[in-house]
């Protein structure tokens, strides 16, 4: 689905859609919505960093998986990293700011800013580690490490995951989150 609000275009995956609404029609305490609150107000700290740096968005792609920010022009360095962190900037400002009101508000905002921190592909802190080292290494260098990077997290948080699955027979949110990065891994690398 593609609307266009003045000059953005965004794109709405039906894919995405669906899953969110079978996520929040399953959700019988309503914390996913909280989750879901994090990550709009995550992608919101990334467009406003956009804009006080000067970079145009020109599209914004919603799929299943991830978010997708275009613009016309490539940021420069300190742009590039400021982008980068302002999702998890949000994240960790509205953690503090919901902390007194509970936890319950302020988890997700503070988990999501902590993934997202991390230095796997598809993740800030990899786009991030992405950046320092497109400064100094070619890109053939830069994408092995990020490979590497990758595999080094992914592989104890994936066993991590399987490790509390078992231990307690039902929680299987890191699990679920191994997954899903691995997933992401593979079709960014497609």
């Amino acid at each position: 689905m593609k609307l266009r609000i003045a000059n953005l275009d965004l794109y709405i995956g039906y894919e995405a859609i669906a899953a969110m609404t079978a996520v929040l029609l399953l959700d019988r305490d309503n914390r996913v919505i909280f989750c879901i609150l994090a990550a709009i107000l995550h992608e919101l700290g990334h467009l406003l960093m956009m804009l006080l740096c000067g970079v145009r968005v020109r599209a914004i792609r919603l799929r299943l998986f991830d978010v997708l920010i275009q613009s016309d022009e490539a940021p420069t360095f300190k742009a590039d990293v400021l982008i980068t962190l302002g999702g998890v900037a949000v994240n960790f400002l509205f953690a503090l700011l919901l902390y007194p009101v509970g936890m319950k508000y302020a988890l997700p905002h503070f988990a999501l800013g902590v993934f997202n921190l991390l230095p796997v592909m598809s993740l800030d802190g990899g786009h991030l580690l992405a950046i320092i080292l497109d400064k100094r290494f070619s890109p053939r260098t830069v994408a092995i490490t990020l490979k590497v990077t990758t595999f080094v997290f992914l592989l104890p948080l994936m066993t991590a995951g399987l490790y509390v699955l078992l231990n307690s027979g039902y929680n299987y949110s890191l699990l679920i989150i191994s997954i899903y990065l691995i997933v992401l891994l593979f079709l960014k690398n497609r």
